[in-house]
């Protein structure tokens, strides 16, 4: 197959259902859907076993082996040549598939695309729109992370990016030192590994919910800082991308300023949310 969705998921039962409809909704049909299940404790199992499709293909780990080692799973037992992340809480257009793989086959050279986005809130309403750049768009990859390391994580979050398999074995696999900003280092990774391109086309939603891990972050406003600055000397030593100390101090400032505004923003959308439930 070309495609291998991966749904890395612990403890998803409120969401998974409408994870796992939205990739066999596609309209692009030649895929494989992963479901990696990390140790979960709740429904989430008994509500994957309810799809008998037969692309579907179900993990279950021994034991809870963390995030990042669990999307390394993924990573490893992938067969497609594309792989699209999908986080449990987030969901898929239809045509998402055919729109990302169709332009992964048109420049080879291209090791990952990613598109705009919607970010939702718990009952999938969309509240805010992503949309980094206006049209499509082919750039070189150390370019794209170089802007992106000034401006922000431009790609997305983890399930608004499809890549090659290929250039995730140059790239290598999300590491474990970071949590906040460990799907930013990887696209770093995987850009300086050929050519990165985009499309404004609304392809993918991602959901803020009290229990999704960026509502979490959000009262965790330390953590989020020492994160950032580990994720800054990843990305001279790991990624080697060239950074001045000019670079260094726009990254902070815009950074430091952008956290702020999205703790703000996801303690905003969940309290309507709880507002609107009571």
């Amino acid at each position: 197959m070309k495609v291998s969705v991966c749904i890395p998921v612990y403890n998803g039962e409120k969401y998974i259902t409408q994870a796992i409809e939205s990739v066999l909704s596609q309209t692009y049909k030649d895929y494989e859907l992963l479901i990696v299940d990390n140790h979960s404790t709740d429904h989430t199992l008994e509500k994957v076993r309810r799809f008998s499709d037969a692309r579907i293909r179900l993990v279950k780990n021994e034991k809870n082996y963390g995030m990042s080692e669990n999307w390394n799973i993924c990573l490893r037992r992938a067969q497609g040549e594309y792989i699209q992340l999908l986080c449990a809480d987030d969901f898929l257009k239809p045509e998402c598939l055919e729109e990302k793989a169709g332009i992964l086959e048109k420049y080879p050279d291209t090791a990952l695309v990613f598109s705009a986005s919607h970010v939702v809130d718990a009952r999938g309403k969309a509240v805010l729109k992503r949309r980094p750049f206006r049209g499509r768009l082919i750039c070189d990859g150390r370019k794209m992370a170089e802007m992106s390391f000034r401006r922000g994580n431009i790609y997305g979050e983890p399930s608004n990016v499809m890549f090659r398999r290929t250039a995730a074995g140059k790239a290598g696999e999300f590491t474990d030192s970071l949590f906040y900003s460990v799907d930013w280092d990887y696209w770093i990774r995987l850009s300086m590994q050929g050519r990165v391109a985009y499309t404004e086309r609304f392809l993918t939603s991602f959901r803020i919910s009290a229990t999704s891990a960026t509502s979490g972050l959000v009262r965790q406003f330390g953590k989020m800082r020492r994160d950032d600055r580990m994720f800054g000397k990843r990305v001279r030593q790991t990624a080697g991308l060239p950074v001045t100390g000019t670079d260094i101090l726009i990254h902070e400032i815009i950074i430091n300023t952008g956290l702020v505004a999205k703790a703000v923003f996801c303690m905003g959308v969940n309290r309507k949310y709880r507002r609107d439930s009571a």
